[in-house]
């Protein structure tokens, strides 16, 4: 008699990390078709970091939105943001990653043959390997339940005041980010997926929680208060839709474990428990 189990459930799988090689002069980072190279001085085209534009405003949109401090246990226990969208399911706009789109959500796109300046320290380069269920698995539960499968997609998101890349590696699928804009003193957020097309890359500079506006401020001073968030629970979306696929690989430049854990560095995380709804681009 064979037992009644399903095969093994992929989630993720996290390659050696290595760290950033040393370049004379200024280090830029080069897409080679989907592959990071690190060169000194510029190759290919060079382009510069988006600039930050808080009125671009993209996504699926939810006005009203609550937040508060939440503890999970750990070793140490630590402290994320637990949100609360007041919807019954929340929805994420499937979005091709192009300069614009990149932009709303506080990010630069770079394209294979294209380079940028990336003088950052204390990153690493790591291979990545995602199931199509990453997304349904949540870190912030009780620990017995961290390896459980839910029946339901939760937010995750984070920000860090570490520079970040993701590139797009599979041969024929695309490479799916999850973003948000969260403008967090008028309690509104946007919500999308970013499809990054094979080769292709996005480039998030370090990120800050925006000072307080004065109380004299206006409503839209108040509104052009942002925090771009993002999440990576979601790289294999496309795989939904190809069924010969489950998993797909990438290629993250992410902090070495120092500045992963530093205070002033570490990931600041964000939960919404709420079941969440994907959709391919055009679908």
């Amino acid at each position: 008699m064979y037992a009644n189990v399903f095969d093994p459930i992929p989630f993720i799988f996290e390659g050696s990390a290595m760290p950033l090689p040393e370049v004379p002069g200024t280090r830029y980072l080069f897409n080679a078709g989907g592959v990071p190279q690190f060169t000194s001085g510029p190759k290919g085209m060079a382009i510069d970091l988006a600039p930050e534009n808080p009125d671009l405003a993209l996504g699926a949109h939810y006005r009203g939105i609550g937040h508060a401090p939440k503890m999970v246990a750990g070793n140490p226990p630590y402290e994320i943001t637990l949100f609360d969208f007041h919807a019954e399911a929340v929805h994420y706009e499937a979005l091709p990653a192009t300069s614009e789109t990149a932009q709303a959500f506080g990010m630069t796109l770079l394209k294979s043959g294209q380079s940028i300046r990336f003088e950052y320290e204390g990153l690493v380069r790591a291979k990545y390997e995602y199931g199509k269920w990453a997304a349904h698995q949540s870190p912030y539960l009780e620990p017995e339940r961290r390896r459980e499968l839910l029946s339901w997609n939760p937010t995750d998101l984070e920000y860090h005041a570490f520079a970040h890349a993701f590139f797009s590696q599979d041969a024929s699928l695309p490479l799916v980010i999850s973003v948000a804009r969260w403008r967090p003193y008028v309690d509104e957020i946007s919500l999308a997926d970013l499809w990054v097309a094979p080769g292709d890359a996005l480039v998030l500079p370090p990120k800050f929680f925006p000072i307080e506006p004065p109380s004299e401020a206006s409503l839209e001073e108040r509104r052009r208060s942002v925090v771009d968030l993002h999440g990576n629970r979601n790289s294999a979306l496309a795989c939904w839709f190809d069924r010969a696929r489950s998993t797909l690989v990438t290629e993250t430049i992410l902090a070495n474990p120092e500045v992963m854990a530093a205070e002033a560095t570490k990931p600041r995380y964000h939960e919404e428990v709420t079941g969440t709804r994907h959709v391919r681009v055009g679908g």
